[in-house]
């Protein structure tokens, strides 16, 4: 703002002289919008150099072309993270672990699973070659399905969807559960795979369900270790049980000896 436009103390008294308080307060308003006006006039220096105006094309680029660039970067991320997701869920495992109706917190048990258990095996594989699913509720069936919530359908149904695929190699559970797939043959005949010997050992442990003949047999471990008790309530008795359907009965053997020699 140049010098002639500044407007001393006594002349702003002179021009307010003889005015009324009105025409005072119009006056003072339309002298703050001519200095506001002649502010926003006064051009911004340009700045020439190399560095002003490098940030002026890169303005000039985001003002006018950054929801081009934004949006398909944001559409690639997403893919990437869906595919990634995708490939580690489909790949191959060395052993599929499932525990339904957990109460608490498992990071005990994940511990003990993806570091007691591969030194137990001796195997050259890694916790990311076991893929563990924790959150499947599977309320006891002997209650009548009309106490089933809408969730409770969904994860029995998920729960039964993966035993079918052969996406469970050994499931931590309780009695109801590995009565209903016992009964319509799908859990695992522990003779399948332990010796008599080892079955008659550990004939405290063995639980038997009945098959689809009416049969009893064994199908079952339970499990005393105290990762996995920590896991249930107080009262709660938990088993480990395979099915027909794995796809790595040996690594599902291997899994129940190492529950059994971490009992209690």
């Amino acid at each position: 703002m140049s010098d002639e436009n500044i407007k001393t103390e006594e002349e702003k008294a002179e021009e307010f002289e003889g005015l009324t308080d009105a025409e005072k307060l119009l006056l003072a308003k339309e002298e703050r919008f001519l200095d506001k006006e002649e502010e926003e006039e006064v051009e911004e220096e340009i700045d020439d150099s190399a560095w002003g105006i490098f940030k002026r094309k890169i303005g000039f680029f985001l003002d006018y072309y950054k929801w081009f660039v934004i949006i398909p970067a944001i559409i690639i991320v997403i893919t990437v993270i869906m595919i990634t997701s995708y490939l580690n869920e489909s790949r191959e495992r060395a052993l599929e672990l499932t525990i339904t109706n957990a109460q608490y917190e498992i990071p005990d048990l994940m511990y003990a699973v993806e570091n007691d258990f591969i030194a137990y095996t001796g195997e050259n594989i890694t916790g990311d070659d076991i893929r563990i699913v924790y959150d499947i509720r599977y309320p006891d069936t002997s209650t009548g399905a009309e106490n089933f919530t809408q969730a409770d359908n969904v994860s029995m149904q998920k729960f039964n969807a993966s035993v079918i695929s052969g996406r469970v190699d050994i499931a931590l559970t309780e009695s109801w559960v590995v009565n209903d797939y016992s009964v319509t043959d799908s859990t695992l005949d522990l003779r399948e795979i332990f010796d008599e010997d080892f079955l008659k050992d550990h004939e405290d442990k063995v639980y038997y369900a009945r098959d689809s003949s009416g049969e009893k047999i064994p199908v079952a471990f339970y499990i005393d270790a105290k990762v996995v008790k920590d896991v249930y309530p107080e009262d709660a008795e938990p088993l480990a049980v395979s099915f027909d359907t794995s796809k790595h009965k040996e690594e599902a053997r291997r899994f129940m000896e190492w529950l059994l020699s971490e009992s209690e």
